[in-house]
């Protein structure tokens, strides 16, 4: 239950709508004008310096948990380094109206934001990606058969090492830094890199120290015009902390939450940063918390309402998305995953009573962020499994559930040792990383358009649409003579692709290294500071880079339903059926029928189907990850697409399992929507079934349930049966909504009366009515399992 705190901090939260600011692409602006010139780590650390020493120091009302990127509540930042002034500038007017993440923008920021850009013509990294990418992969972006990562964004997803800012503060990250500057001290271009890189780290530390200090001035100020002495004390208490972190390490479990928030908040200065995660929280806050409770500093509902201030917080974190971008990752996500529960790297138990404090924060406020994760293995306390279960069966859609035993060996995958892989946490989305995650620097290689590849195969590497010959000439499909062709055709084609996006990536990341490296991003990922060189060079302890699939049991659907229909039982020719493709089934519903309905399809725990998703997701796990990227690092497969699957969807016309023409492809590693009938232990284990071992950056798996089905205590025996049959199975992730048709339906006529509804799109969470219509009905075409 909110305290009256709480309720008015969750309230304003649900009554303020999203607004871009002007302040920090202001302070940068000029900050690229004034310090250009400089060594490049030095000239972007001391863009971030002077935005921290520039900027508003805003503390709200109620708040206990300080410190904002931007000069607004619910404000998001521009990054024209990265993503071009040109659409942001045609787009200014669309974003309060647009259908998918709308934004304000009051009228004095959107003149400043204006002129402000006109500086930034043609420099962004967005710009120079036209110059970098071959036409060919640009085409093959701009018709969505792949997308290429780090064209507009920064090429990192980062979980900092929280545990040695706890411990050293960023006094002890500079005295590091001071003593390889001192042991090496330039002399070679490789050694004078490295200085720079240190020094740079040693600028943006003190940038944040400055931030910090003049919070505290803030809350002094506010203090000695506060009336309230309850408030004037809280804002004492405040500066207190601002004063002590994060230059050093916190004192107590109210400095320890603070000191994590700032550096989220620098992260959100230095670029445009998504999932900077919070990693294995329960572990590296738990002495901090220990220490306060049994010294008495701290009740446990003094805890818990600092986490909830703490989780608000992160509520407040954005990132500017161009139209695909929104529509492809919709709901205004930033996957800040927090995860409880696992195992010690030793093998034995972690949870502590901080793991179930996180999960009750969560289900007191039920905001978007922090997502919630639950690590599970063989001695997870039941009571743990239960606390979590119980807020699926509630609705909540929170937390997503991991298993030990699939993420453990992916994690081994990435070539770290037992310890760091038993000590696993995510970055990204759903992806396992070790060392606590502080260790993988991960950023998104590009997604493939599975079904659309089977489309070329079909065309022989043409698209039917344009005539244009997009793909590899695999030969004439009517010249097949059995499946084994077609599906090597396939493999073929998807490899093509795949190495179209790893070419495109490699040519965007060194433009990074050399021209947008960041520091503090680096400085927090253990192996950089160490190494002297940022997470873009490849510095960081391990490095990979996610290669994704849509649409994959659309794929593998439509593989079965041409050996069932054509070359087994010889319904129809292949011709007659591509004929039948190319004009979306128009006035052949008959067909249609017969492809959705005869074949059997993946999510039914048939062993054939689930064996060709297998084959095929297995072809593409091997081939991407036998490659090393432009980092020295690996790439690392995954099966998850976000809301691609809609975007990628719309490029694609009518495919052999039955869908139509532009429909939407299934959700993540799920069944196609609506297609697993045969309930939900037949779904687990179809989808458990892929080997999802071999994939390093593991599978994304959405289950919905209808609530009368999971009532009561033989309902939580369900969903905790459910889990346990997956992991069992060799699931690596599983997350639950609980909710009926007629609900979600209600709220898309009726929005205004359902604001908190709260739905798992993908590895993230967003309030069903923030999302568009096409992202609504792909959650609302999940299949409902009763029980």
């Amino acid at each position: 239950m909110l305290n009256e705190r709480l309720q008015r901090m969750r309230e304003k939260y649900f009554d303020t709508i999203p607004v871009i600011t002007s302040e920090r692409l202001v302070l940068a602006t000029l900050a690229h004008q004034k310090f250009a010139g400089e060594a490049i780590p030095i000239f972007r650390a001391k863009i971030v310096r002077y935005v921290l020493e520039n900027m508003t120091t805003l503390i709200m009302d109620d708040e206990l948990i300080v410190g904002t990127p931007t000069n607004e509540y619910r404000g998001a930042n521009l990054f024209p380094e990265y993503t071009s002034s040109k659409w942001l500038t045609e787009d200014i007017d669309e974003f309060p109206i647009r259908k998918t993440d709308p934004y304000r923008i009051k009228k004095e920021d959107r003149e400043i934001i204006l002129e402000a850009l006109k500086y930034w013509e043609g420099k962004s990294m967005e710009d120079l990606s036209l110059e970098i990418l071959p036409a060919y992969i640009e085409n093959a972006r701009q018709q969505d058969l792949i997308s290429v990562g780090c064209r507009n964004g920064v090429s990192g997803e980062t979980t900092p090492n929280h545990k040695k800012f706890l411990e050293i503060g960023l006094k002890g990250y500079m005295k590091e830094c001071a003593a390889n500057i001192e042991r090496v001290k330039g002399g070679t271009k490789e050694k004078q890199e490295k200085v720079d890189f240190w020094k740079a780290c040693i600028i943006i530390c003190e940038g944040l120290i400055s931030y910090a200090h003049r919070m505290a001035e803030e809350a002094e100020r506010q203090a000695g015009e506060c009336k309230d002495e309850k408030r004037k004390r809280e804002l004492m208490q405040i500066a207190e902390n601002c004063r002590i972190v994060p230059e050093n390490p916190p004192e107590t479990f109210h400095q320890a939450l603070q000191m994590i928030w700032f550096i989220q908040v620098v992260f959100h200065i230095e670029a445009p940063t998504t999932a900077c995660g919070f990693g294995r929280f329960d572990q590296y806050m738990y002495p901090a918390f220990k220490t306060d409770y049994e010294k008495g500093r701290m009740k446990q509902e003094e805890a818990l309402e600092l986490l909830e201030c703490f989780y608000l917080k992160c509520c407040e974190v954005y990132e500017v998305r161009d139209r695909w971008y929104a529509k492809s990752f919709a709901g205004y996500p930033m996957w800040e995953i927090l995860m409880v529960g696992g195992q010690t790297p030793e093998g034995h138990d972690a949870t502590n009573e901080l793991s179930y404090l996180c999960l009750d924060a969560a289900a007191d406020l039920q905001t978007t962020q922090p997502v919630l994760a639950v690590r599970v293995f063989k001695d997870t306390p039941g009571e743990l499994i239960r606390k979590g279960a119980r807020m699926i069966q509630a609705g909540m859609a929170n937390p997503g559930f991991f298993n030990d035993n699939a993420a453990i060996p992916m994690t081994m995958g990435k070539g770290c040792t037992i310890e760091e892989a038993r000590d696993w946490t995510i970055v990204g989305c759903i992806q396992p990383a070790p060392g606590g995650g502080t260790t993988d620097g991960s950023p998104d290689a590009g997604y493939v358009n599975a079904p659309k590849v089977l489309e070329l195969v079909l065309h022989n590497g043409k698209d039917p649409k344009t005539g244009e010959q997009l793909g590899l000439e695999t030969g004439n499909p009517e010249e097949f003579k059995s499946m084994e062709e077609l599906k090597n055709a396939v493999k073929e084609q998807l490899k093509y692709f795949y190495q179209m996006i790893k070419e495109g990536y490699d040519l965007m990341v060194p433009q990074h290294m050399l021209r947008l490296p960041v520091i503090f991003a680096s400085m927090a990922m253990e192996g950089c500071v160490q190494s002297g060189k940022s997470v873009q060079e490849g510095g960081a302890k391990y490095t990979t880079a996610g290669m994704f699939i849509t649409g994959a049991a659309n794929l593998a659907d439509s593989l079965v339903a041409i050996e069932e229909v054509v070359f087994k039982d010889r319904d129809i020719g292949i011709g007659e059926l591509i004929t039948a493709l190319d004009e979306n089934f128009e006035g052949n519903e008959r067909l249609r029928q017969l492809l959705i309905n005869k074949p059997a399809k993946y999510g039914n725990d048939n062993e054939y189907v689930d064996g060709i998703a297998r084959e095929i997701l297995g072809f593409c796990a091997d081939t991407v990850q036998s490659w090393e990227d432009s980092r020295h690092g690996h790439y690392s497969f995954c099966n998850l697409s976000q809301t691609v699957n809609i975007s990628h969807g719309e490029a694609c016309g009518a495919t052999p399992d039955g869908r139509r023409a532009g429909e939407p492809y299934c959700d993540n590693a799920s069944p196609t929507m609506g297609r697993d009938l045969s309930g939900p232990t037949a779904t687990v284990k179809s989808v458990a079934a892929i080997d999802q071992k071999k994939f390093h950056d593991g599978a994304l798996f959405n289950l919905r349930f209808d609530p009368k089905g999971i009532e009561g205590e033989k309902g939580l025996q369900i969903l905790e049966g459910v889990i346990k049959t997956y992991f069992d199975n060799g699931g690596e992730h599983i997350q639950i909504n609980v909710v009926d048709d007629k609900t979600l339906k209600a709220a898309q006529n009726e929005p205004e009366k359902y604001k908190g509804l709260m739905v798992r799109v993908a590895g993230y969470m967003a309030y069903f009515t923030e999302l568009d219509k096409a992202a609504q009905d792909t959650i609302i075409y999940r299949t409902a399992h009763l029980k």
